[in-house]
């Protein structure tokens, strides 16, 4: 071998180690952030249509206009979100439950479901108003496939669960969920 072809060799395995290596980095870079906030149970593309409300008994003048502004906030945000009330759609309930949740989403194969726990809401939070919106603008990012407790200060997500549900702040998605309703719609 001469020396000319030694020299030659050596740049292209370093070019080739450098190339997989910044391959390497750019799969990494983009999909971890992406999978520690990811939630599969996500509904859809954006468009999402909901019942007219389900409450128990009493919550309708309390529930309603908090409700109606988790889906205002959503539907103000710079996303494909696209909440709409109709008749004969997904359904968000509101009604008493001994359980230790403040909102639940459940996914079933073509549709969805949202109850609030009016226990639990009116035994935890001082200001029930932004309360109730707080957890359902929460809720709503599940079907947006946000995941519960990104990796976050509590109040820069609505996915967090030790945010203040009290705060007018948290009745709003933030940055941080607009932008990963984003990365996954």
């Amino acid at each position: 071998m001469n020396l000319f072809s030694l020299s030659n060799r050596r740049p292209r395995r370093k070019r080739a180690f450098l190339a997989v290596l910044a391959a390497g980095g750019l799969v990494l870079g983009t999909a971890l952030p992406a999978q520690a906030t990811y939630y599969s149970g996500g509904f859809g593309t954006g468009l999402l249509y909901i019942n007219n409300y389900s409450y128990s008994y009493s919550y309708n003048t309390t529930y309603q206009p908090a409700m109606n502004l988790a889906v205002a906030n959503w539907n103000a945000t710079p996303t494909p979100a696209d909440i709409q009330k109709i008749g004969g759609g997904n359904v968000v309930a509101a009604g008493a439950n001994s359980a230790s949740w403040y909102g639940y989403y459940t996914r079933y194969s073509t549709s969805f479901r949202i109850d609030l726990n009016a226990t639990k809401i009116s035994s935890s939070c001082s200001n029930a108003s932004n309360c109730i919106t707080a957890v359902l603008v929460h809720e709503f990012g599940h079907a947006f496939y946000n995941a519960d407790q990104p990796p976050v200060c509590s109040s820069c997500s609505i996915m967090r669960g030790d945010r203040d549900r009290n705060s007018t702040i948290m009745r709003s998605p933030r940055t941080y969920d607009i932008n990963e309703t984003n990365n996954y719609l």
